[in-house]
């Protein structure tokens, strides 16, 4: 078997472009999460520096989310084995249940094993729940006023 077979078709040079703007925008985005999480976790204690790692015991997770709504989760301290690992991003998920934030297709699991695409997806969910949803711009705000700053984010990176 060649190695283009084990790798599969080579892309086109459009395809390329593509996938690697992709590559680009995400590391963009855990770029920019990471900053935002780290100025609402305040403590160096508690610093994020891997966005994908960091978040997979549920600790620092838990801190983020006790910091932005004012109210104590509970947790499992020592965390040394998957399980308390599996219960602590379970205790922050069932916070924001009941926060009322709607959480689609984003389980304990996917934090737990890294997964990039849901990862980011929490947090943007989180910024959108606790960043947006109490600030106004003449007469737009939260939902509206989110919807309209995604456009304007989507028109700035198509320009």
């Amino acid at each position: 078997m060649s190695s283009e077979e084990e790798e599969g078709p080579a892309l086109s040079a459009t395809d390329q472009h593509i996938h690697d703007l992709g590559l680009q925008r995400d590391n963009i985005q855990k770029r920019t999460f990471t900053r935002w999480t780290n100025t609402k976790l305040i403590n160096e204690e508690w610093a994020v520096d891997d966005l994908y790692e960091d978040l997979k015991d549920g600790l620092k997770l838990i801190q983020l989310l006790e910091n932005l709504s004012q109210k104590k989760i509970k947790r499992t301290k020592m965390v040394k084995m998957d399980i308390h690992k599996l219960q602590n991003l379970e205790f922050a998920l069932k916070h924001l249940e009941k926060e009322g934030v709607k959480l689609v297709n984003i389980s304990n699991e996917d934090i737990l094993s890294g997964n990039h695409k849901l990862t980011l997806g929490l947090i943007w969910t989180i910024i959108c729940r606790y960043q947006f949803a109490n600030i106004s711009m003449g007469n737009v705000s939260g939902g509206k006023l989110k919807s309209l700053l995604l456009a304007k984010c989507n028109q700035a990176i198509m320009i």
